[in-house]
């Protein structure tokens, strides 16, 4: 689906309907808001305190009304934000970004407020601890330094996030003393703040950049278009959980993916290379970015930007060769591979589920060991899926008549799609941010963005259906994959009748 071609105007409402339905989705939106934001402070600050007195790490959710309460509200915030984006028409045209902040603010609040879900942050800050005792994070598994936060890292591995994500973990981790030992974080001790405040210190640059993330899309997008879409995306509870509540770092690949795309706008096409190597500096994904940026300058024929680009890569690797990734090993370490051969809400996942339900009809149908094989092969096969599918970009690239920036954002879009959804052993629900990102600055791309849209909706709903892996892996890639299907035909067919569609 080409970059240029028109939104269609999905959902045609009068004015009326449209407030009222406007006023109706912010009465339910916000006070399920409040509650999830109230819920995820209670559970994370009992899990905190829970854990240091010596209690087991428990999954996610410490029990089945937890697990409900919180999965259902954030997935109902994603659904009533799903209706609002498809339903109303672009009539908010604010004059300034601080208008479209003000309108947002209490959402962004009660995103700060909530205590981060998972544990990744507490791995974050255990990072953090390991730079500021000079250990060196890309070669020391977590797992051999041991730190006040000991207790709640779940990998063990070296680092996979970048020295641009190293710093921040650093700044954050100052706030705990270091020495510190496990038993001095405890209720009685003040000591016991110091971890939570270092939690709120990292929470508040992800917020920052969220924000700014939203000020980046305002200043891309035409006048027409950036009120209602950077409302939406300031406002998406996806984003707001998982990169302002969680504090996941893809929201710095959000950051850098905005800038490369506000630098291949205006032709700054070096500056742009600097803005994917920082998005790899912060988490791996964006090194799959690189290629299609350079040929998109070959095929523009850009050679004197190409080769500042180059020699600014070269320079790049140099420097981090010579100071924070001295060996092979640092390098390889950005490439996670503590997850290989794990499978969750993949193609395997799904596969292995269906083995483990046969196996109870069919005992002895299929031995673990040929399983594992089976699924490994699998896993191999959907590496060679994004493989073609890039290729075929490429070739896309060079055989279209006319390429402009926005036809390269929407392919960075789908190779990036496509290595999720269908080459990735290992998905996790906030992965799809960095999509929405990209179909934010691209609204006319209509296949890839309903498909993230329904990427998003799937992923939100991982966390309901945590306790079933093979039916969490059937929405999450079923979801997206029929929106992908139903809506390449649905658009095609409005081209070939020539039917005339409406900005809205």
């Amino acid at each position: 689906m080409d970059a240029s071609s028109p939104m269609p105007n999905l959902v045609k409402p009068s004015p009326a309907r449209s407030l009222f339905g406007i006023g109706a989705l912010f009465g339910a939106a916000l006070p399920l808001a409040i509650y999830l934001s109230i819920a995820l402070l209670i559970l994370g600050l009992d899990k905190f305190h829970y854990v240091l007195a010596g209690g087991k790490k428990f999954a996610t959710f410490p029990n089945a009304s937890t697990h409900l309460g919180i999965s259902l509200s954030y997935l109902f915030l994603v659904l009533f934000h799903l209706i609002w984006l498809l339903g109303t028409p672009y009539s908010y045209r604010p004059d300034h970004f601080r208008d479209v902040l003000k309108r947002v603010a209490i959402f962004l609040l009660l995103a700060l407020i909530a205590y981060p879900l998972g544990n990744d942050i507490y791995l974050y800050l255990h990072f953090g601890l390991m730079n500021l005792s000079h250990v060196d994070p890309f070669t020391t598994p977590a797992g051999e330094f041991v730190s006040g936060l000991t207790p709640f890292v779940d990998w063990k591995q070296t680092s996979t996030y970048g020295p641009i994500s190293q710093l921040l973990f650093s700044i954050s981790a100052a706030a705990i003393p270091k020495g510190i030992p496990v038993e001095s974080f405890t209720n009685a001790s003040p000591a016991a703040l110091n971890p939570i405040l270092a939690v709120y210190i990292f929470k508040s640059i992800c917020a920052i950049a969220h924000i700014f993330n939203g000020y980046l899309i305002w200043n891309i997008l035409p006048p027409l278009q950036r009120g209602k879409i950077t409302t939406a995306y300031l406002l998406c509870p996806l984003l707001l959980v998982e990169q302002v509540a969680s504090a996941h770092v893809d929201v710095f690949v959000n950051t850098c993916v905005l800038i490369m795309a506000a630098c291949l706008v205006k032709q700054r096409y070096a500056t742009a290379f600097l803005a994917v190597w920082g998005g790899f500096l912060a988490k791996t994904i964006p090194i799959i970015w690189m290629p299609l940026l350079g040929l998109f300058l070959i095929r523009k024929q850009r050679w004197k930007q190409l080769a500042i680009a180059l020699l600014s890569s070269l320079l790049i690797v140099a420097a981090l060769s010579l100071t924070l990734l001295p060996s092979l090993q640092s390098w390889r370490s950005l490439l996670n591979p503590g997850v290989v051969g794990q499978y969750q809400s993949s193609l395997p996942a799904l596969l292995r589920a269906s083995f483990e339900t046969l196996q109870i009809f069919v005992p002895g149908f299929l031995p673990l060991d040929d399983q594992k094989q089976v699924l490994l092969k699998v896993a191999r096969y959907g590496l060679l899926v994004f493989v073609t599918f890039y290729v075929l970009t490429i070739f896309h690239m060079f055989r279209k008549p006319t390429y402009s920036a926005l036809n390269l954002m929407e392919a960075i879009g789908w190779v990036t799609l496509v290595l999720m959804l269908y080459s990735t052993s290992w998905l996790m629900p906030w992965y799809v941010s960095v999509l929405l990102a990209i179909a934010a600055v691209i609204p006319n791309a209509q296949v890839f963005g309903l498909t993230t849209l329904m990427f998003m909706v799937s992923s939100s709903a991982m966390y309901w259906l945590q306790g079933d892996a093979g039916l969490r892996s059937l929405v999450t890639l079923g979801l997206p994959t029929l929106a992908l299907i139903i809506g390449s035909k649905i658009f095609a067919t409005q081209r070939v009748e020539g039917e005339p569609v409406k900005d809205k």
